[in-house]
């Protein structure tokens, strides 16, 4: 770590997606609490597979309390040696009374405002995506307070969040849609003039998911 600090980071986030829910109907979740596929006990090993190939030592662990995340949890944690503490802040959007519905079922004025305004869009009764940036941007700014290694297992909405707010991902690009099931990522964290900047890199592409329905 030594090397990696010289060079001016300041700190490793390791961020890890869930791996697949169990979701037969294929409707839209953020907050609907699904747990893990069935298929998860053939995921998750690769899931450990890249955290010990990468050396992952993070001196904070923080996991979203939704099951599909905490089950992933669990099983990393007797890789790195250290309890996972639910955070709400890394929770995905709450996409409010789109959750358990098809999108191929929203109504069409709905969906087109979404299509028009992809991040911005306030979900009727749930969050806009910006929402979510703030809040990811909070907890964010208290694991720079702290040590310097963090992981977290989350969610695409809150990866894709670090990655607008702090990669120079921009808005239009809506990576929310394309990360694979379990995609693990690293960002490397320096401050540039005051202000947090992040380089990134998919250090585990993760497991295939099937394009939106939308």
């Amino acid at each position: 770590l030594f090397l990696y600090f010289s060079k001016g980071i300041f700190m490793i986030l390791w961020t890890i997606r869930h791996t697949k829910p169990h979701n037969p109907e294929n409707v839209c979740y953020g907050r609907l609490d699904f747990d893990v596929s069935p298929s998860f006990s053939e995921e998750y090993p690769k899931v450990l597979e890249a955290v010990k190939k990468n050396h992952v030592s993070p001196l904070q662990f923080y996991t979203s309390p939704l099951l599909r995340c905490k089950r992933l949890a669990e099983k990393v944690k007797d890789v790195v040696n250290l309890e996972p503490t639910p955070c709400i802040d890394i929770a995905e959007v709450n996409f409010g009374d789109w959750e358990r519905q098809k999108l191929t079922e929203i109504e069409h004025s709905e969906m087109q405002a979404w299509k028009n305004n992809l991040r911005g869009y306030q979900f009727p009764n749930g969050e806009s995506f910006h929402d979510v940036d703030k809040r990811v941007t909070k907890h964010l700014e208290y694991c720079l307070q702290q040590d310097k290694e963090c992981l977290w297992v989350t969610h695409a909405g809150v990866i894709a969040s670090l990655l607008h707010t702090y990669a120079g991902v921009p808005d239009e690009d809506f990576v929310e849609g394309k990360f694979a099931y379990a995609t693990m990522t690293r960002f490397d964290f320096k401050q540039e003039n005051g202000i947090w900047k992040a380089t990134y890199e998919h250090v585990f592409e993760g497991i295939p998911m099937p394009p939106l329905e939308m």
